[in-house]
């Protein structure tokens, strides 16, 4: 419902109280979201202080709170099931490699044979538009796992191949399908997971393990600390040796070769 219609009569002569009114009517009716609600009082606030000239009683009138929702997160077990559930080496091998580098989907599929340094055992991400990069240790279990990959899909540029074989790269949404089609294969699992899950879950798992929480900050490329305090499940953090949650996953003793 629109502003006019709820008012029954012209938005020019209404108040501060048919504005509280009216959003605590979108806040308590279930049919708005909170981001909905907030983008209305932005438009609602332009229309009386740039269009009426009316001032606009900031104490009366406060911005909507917008509710942070904490990540989605798979336990270990059903990182584990999840890639269990997937046939496809190829497709098994990139959701592997998300979950044991923390990956950005958009940063996985960018990834080239050249950055994967298995003497330093590291992965090189390009974020963005290449304007910066960071780098995150490389699984012992996920270097096993591309070196079974390279012998089998021979992969020239990118590490992950679109159909277009040389110079070109797996899609976005190609990576999503492999996910749509895991959840249909894993109908235990309840949470409505996507390859952004394993970032999560990467950070989430780091945390629990006594990883310290500005090592996970320079591992998900987050530029504000405050990003990665979302993932602080835990109190305690323990400064020991970082150990890749890959490393730690039972169960995949059949799963790191090519059947």
């Amino acid at each position: 419902m629109d502003y006019s219609n709820f008012c029954k009569k012209d938005p020019e002569q209404t108040g501060v109280d048919e504005l509280r009114a009216y959003f605590q009517s979108m806040l308590i009716d279930g049919n708005h979201k909170p981001g909905s609600v907030k983008m209305g009082y932005f438009a609602l606030r332009f229309l009386f202080t740039n269009i009426y000239h009316k001032e606009w009683a900031k104490e009366y009138l406060p911005t909507p709170k917008v509710a942070k929702t904490l990540p989605l997160v798979l336990s270990k077990d059903e990182v584990a099931d999840v890639l269990a559930a997937i046939d496809n080496f190829k497709h098994r091998t990139i959701i592997m490699l998300l979950y044991s580098t923390g990956a950005r989907v958009s940063e996985s599929v960018n990834i080239k044979l050249t950055d994967i340094d298995s003497k330093r055992m590291q992965v090189n991400i390009q974020e963005g538009k290449g304007l910066k990069q960071r780098k995150v240790p490389l699984s012992p279990v996920l270097l096993s796992v591309l070196r079974a990959y390279y012998k089998k899909y021979k992969p020239q540029y990118y590490l992950f191949e679109g159909a277009g074989g040389k110079g070109t790269h797996l899609g976005i949404t190609a990576v999503r399908t492999i996910c749509t089609n895991a959840r249909h294969r894993t109908p235990h699992i309840k949470k409505p997971y996507t390859p952004h899950t394993f970032r999560h879950s990467f950070a989430t798992h780091h945390l629990e393990q006594g990883t310290n929480l500005l090592v996970i900050q320079r591992l998900m490329g987050h530029s504000d600390l405050s990003n990665t305090l979302k993932y602080l499940h835990v109190q305690q953090l323990n400064t020991g040796q970082v150990i890749n949650p890959l490393d730690t996953l039972e169960g995949l003793e059949g799963l790191c070769q090519n059947k």
